[in-house]
């Protein structure tokens, strides 16, 4: 799962005009994102244009043509299923209040269970392994993705070079140029990213090094990884995005502590 497309239709939306081919069209797709099957002549009848500025519209994000940009227009879809609430799902009759009221505090009872159990040799296990690599490369994807980032935000304001490939594709066209004094750090909650098996793989055998953060350290494929930070279990997926929130809180302010003092 990429969550490359998305990313891309919330950067068109925050740059382009509303007239504008591009926000044309991305629009068009929020509006239709769980289709059954989607076409190029259907996005250019329903947005007015002409079939060749679609196809212009999908290599200008990056993709070959309108085949591989399809293939992750029903990736989008996958998306809410990662997002949405169990409690949401459930045709309980309560008032809507008291079920986030319980669900906030079944998410609060899980995150002290995390905080009590908490490890900080991990914080300076991982930070010293960013301290002592050249450059850093963060892999995920969606939610968890987007507070990867915060942590991509942190490094650099330490002047610490780290990037963050938004999308399967980049993901796996950086993966050859990784070097011997790099750091990968891999973000997977629940694994959905780790079980990706020819990415995962391919980061294994690079020339970096890497990092696995997960809540869910039992997985396949997660023992083939040089280091394994566990954030508590996953009894209770939807607690994943405050633990690893928490985590990135706690390794970004550790890494600042450590940079300044080897300046």
């Amino acid at each position: 799962m990429s969550g490359g497309l998305i990313l891309s239709i919330q950067d068109i939306l925050n740059h382009y005009q509303t007239n504008d081919t591009e926000h044309i069209i991305a629009q068009y797709l929020l509006n239709n994102l769980y289709r059954q099957s989607i076409t190029i002549t259907d996005i250019a009848k329903a947005c007015h244009l002409s079939e060749a500025s679609v196809t212009r519209f999908s290599k200008k994000l990056g993709y070959e043509g309108f085949s591989e940009f399809k293939k992750d227009y029903f990736l989008m879809q996958l998306e809410e299923n990662e997002m949405e609430l169990d409690l949401l799902a459930r045709k309980e009759k309560q008032p809507i209040n008291k079920l986030l009221l319980a669900e906030l505090q079944t998410v609060s009872d899980e995150f002290n269970t995390f905080i009590n159990h908490f490890d900080p040799k991990q914080l300076e296990t991982i930070s010293k392994k960013i301290q002592e690599s050249q450059r850093i490369y963060l892999f995920s994807t969606l939610i968890p993705g987007n507070i990867t980032m915060i942590l991509q935000t942190v490094l650099l304001n330490c002047g610490k070079e780290a990037v963050y490939p938004v999308d399967g594709r980049k993901q796996h066209e950086i993966i050859p140029y990784l070097k011997k004094d790099d750091l990968v750090i891999v973000v997977s909650l629940e694994g959905s990213l780790v079980m990706q098996k020819d990415l995962t793989l391919s980061i294994i055998n690079s020339k970096a090094s890497n990092v696995l953060i997960t809540q869910n350290p039992h997985m396949k494929l997660s023992s083939l990884f040089d280091t394994v930070v566990s954030l508590g279990n996953h009894d209770l997926e939807r607690t994943g995005k405050y633990k690893l929130l928490a985590f990135v809180e706690l390794l970004g302010n550790h890494y600042m502590v450590e940079n300044k003092k080897t300046q």
